[in-house]
């Protein structure tokens, strides 16, 4: 009895060993094996301990992605104003109000002493409409009105989780380089290292531009004063009343040019036509005088 418990303890213990053996050799991987591999390689030795990862913290992108929209808000104004340079303070109150800044601001003037110019502003995404409708409110006139959304969530998201993954393949590979034994090695896992951290870098460099174009949004105004109806300059009354004659006439040249190149390049073609009615029309005749010719000679018979 007592050998046969001795044997029992004995295999147990034999079954133990060899299965922690078995699970010691499924997952650790040779150093060298491993950085003399390609980086797909590389990665694809140590899919699981990333897929261990993942599923022990998940995270709350999916969350996030349900709770927000990413959205990158752009506007432009054109607008006539009766005094450019009262309206161009206004506009500098307006975006210190809202916590703004100018960006771009041109200034010109016309022949007629008529100013005209564009200002960009950046400003807060949340004072995005407050802002809007007060530039709406320093004109008389709004010309022209453009709001324009840019929905980025997908792209940003998308964007935070495959750089969460490159982060956590860095440390990988931040750890099998210390486990590093010979030269060959060293180098190989450094370069598959380089190469993951200047996707890193590429892809922070996008995020926070995407960060910053949904944070601030982009409002260009394009301001001028009002044109005089009969002014000498490129916005009056002649100015544009010759334009008119000048595209007038530039149209009827281009129409009278296509006609005649429709009829000289059509030449072969209304030749071709006119033999084929030509001689359908003969051969109509030719097929009507036939029976008339025999009537006739039959008559001169009889």
């Amino acid at each position: 009895m007592k050998n046969i418990l001795f044997n029992s303890t004995a295999v147990l213990l034999l079954l133990n060993f060899a299965g922690c053996g078995t699970r010691e050799d499924s997952q650790s991987v040779p150093v060298a094996e491993v950085a003399m591999a390609p980086e797909a390689t590389i990665r694809g030795k140590f899919a699981f301990k990333q897929m261990a990862s993942d599923q022990a913290a998940p995270t709350p992108i999916a969350e996030s992605r349900s709770q927000s929209r990413m959205v990158i808000k752009t506007a432009s104004l054109n607008i006539e104003i009766s005094n450019y340079e009262e309206t161009l303070a206004q506009i500098q109150k307006i975006v210190a109000q809202y916590g703004g800044y100018i960006i771009s601001s041109t200034t010109q003037t016309l022949d007629n002493n008529v100013k005209s110019g564009n200002v960009t502003i950046r400003i807060d995404a949340k004072s995005f409409e407050p802002a809007l409708q007060e530039l709406k409110k320093l004109a008389p006139k709004v010309e022209q009105e453009s709001v324009q959304g840019n929905d980025v969530t997908e792209e940003f998201y998308d964007l935070t989780a495959r750089l969460e993954n490159k982060r956590k393949a860095e440390k990988r590979y931040q750890e099998i380089l210390a486990s590093a034994k010979t030269t060959k090695d060293i180098l190989e896992v450094e370069q598959a290292l380089t190469n993951v951290r200047e996707e890193i870098e590429r892809m922070e460099g996008r995020k926070r531009y995407l960060e910053d174009q949904i944070a601030l949004s982009t409002i260009t105004v394009n301001l001028h004063e009002p044109y005089p109806l009969m002014a000498s300059g490129q916005y009056g009354f002649l100015a544009k009343l010759r334009r008119g004659i000048e595209n007038g006439v530039s149209g009827f040249s281009e129409v009278l040019s296509a006609c005649i190149t429709f009829v000289i390049a059509g030449i072969p073609v209304f030749v071709l036509l006119f033999i084929v009615i030509w001689a359908i029309r003969r051969y109509r005749r030719k097929s009507k005088a036939g029976p008339s010719v025999k009537s006739n000679m039959a008559e001169k018979r009889d």
